[in-house]
């Protein structure tokens, strides 16, 4: 409604679809489950695989929509962080460096917000740009917007559908990051994948505390755990790119020790807490927990469920059994209605719980 109330404010003629039926407030403007006719415009998110209507204009996307709206606010450098896996904990990194430089960054992550409710969509961008003063640093979901100075890639260690199926997160990623304009900040890899290149690409290596990128290297104190190392890393680089940081703020940002992340490391247990607990959650959360310490036990479990998409128990054992038959997953606990179901599926199965000594990767959804 963000979208459509800042049209309306300026003037246009708007109706909004409510294709979940979830808008309770009243608008000046009609508020449809279903549209007929001509527009000039249909602005869609991208996850959405919903039939709204007979309608006929050009279709323009939510992240697009919101992103030229936002260009009318903006009054310092936007830097939007996007991917599958590290989008909040690389956002965070990057404001805390731009703070140690003395700038008052307006953050905009799944955990905190300087406008409303934490949100991660396009729409937010807008509110923050709006409301705030820069530099503002957006943690956005499904790609970045076309108001973007600096676009941050975080990878994408696995894909999932959306729209019903009829794409994938990683293509509409790829599209905003392509239509954008941006500068973009990339792992090596993650773009080698995606075919990224171009003078505006900037690929960067991370390795052992260390970030190389356009022949340029900087150095920091290693985490001790890749995912971590990776997201500063990438903040290190967007902020030394854009020249509102330099490699001082970089390391007095380090001191300030790790941001507390889905992905938490205690002792010889890695806790993973994300919005979705499906089959490629739990691959990527067994794949850190085998690079950490090669054998290890999991607990798995909490409610059905998850972000843009529903879990399918059957790929989670999957998932498992194929680490077991690798030798490396050694205890096993299920647990809640996830455990149940994905129990159903493992067969011949017949492993200890983990021990207080065993190394353990627990993976549960986010609020259980």
């Amino acid at each position: 409604m963000v979208l459509s109330d800042e049209l309306h404010e300026m003037g246009h003629e708007v109706v909004l679809v409510d294709v979940y039926g979830t808008c309770d407030e009243a608008r000046p403007y009609p508020i449809l489950r279903r549209a007929f006719g001509g527009f000039d415009f249909i602005a869609v998110p991208v996850h959405c695989g919903v039939d709204f209507g007979n309608v006929e204009g050009p279709q323009v996307t939510h992240h697009a929509l919101a992103g030229a709206l936002a260009t009318r606010y903006k009054q310092d450098f936007l830097f939007e962080v996007t991917g599958v896996r590290g989008k909040t904990t690389t956002a965070t990194y990057l404001a805390w460096i731009l703070e140690e430089a003395g700038h008052r960054p307006a953050l905009s992550t799944t955990d905190e917000s300087p406008v409303g409710r934490p949100s991660v969509t396009p729409a937010r961008v807008l509110e923050v740009v709006r409301e705030t003063s820069g530099p503002y640093v957006c943690e956005v979901s499904l790609g970045i917007t076309s108001a973007a100075d600096y676009a941050v890639f975080t990878g994408a260690p696995y894909d999932y559908p959306i729209a019903s199926g009829s794409s994938s997160a990683l293509r509409a990623k790829k599209k905003t990051l392509l239509e954008s304009g941006a500068e973009v900040v990339i792992e090596h890899r993650e773009a080698v994948k995606l075919s990224l290149m171009g003078p505006k690409v900037h690929r960067v290596r991370i390795s052992d505390g260390t970030v190389k990128y356009d022949d340029i290297r900087v150095e920091f104190e290693a985490f001790g755990i890749p995912f971590h190392d990776r997201c500063f890393g990438l903040a290190s680089a967007t902020a030394l790119i854009s020249g509102l940081a330099d490699s001082e703020d970089v390391e007095a940002a380090r001191a300030r020790g790790p941001v507390p992340s889905r992905l938490e490391l205690s002792g010889n247990e890695l806790v993973d807490a994300h919005p979705a607990v499906n089959e490629q959650t739990v691959r990527y959360a067994l794949s850190v927990a085998s690079d950490l310490w090669g054998e290890y036990g999991a607990v798995i479990g909490g409610t059905l469920g998850g972000y843009c998409e529903e879990v399918d128990p059957e790929a989670v054992a999957e998932v498992l059994q194929e680490r077991i038959e690798r030798g490396e997953l050694l205890a096993l606990k299920l647990e809640g209605k996830l455990g149940r179901e994905v129990e159903r599926y493992l067969e011949n199965v017949d492993l200890p719980e983990p021990g207080p000594d065993t190394p353990t990767v627990r993976i549960v959804r986010k609020g259980d």
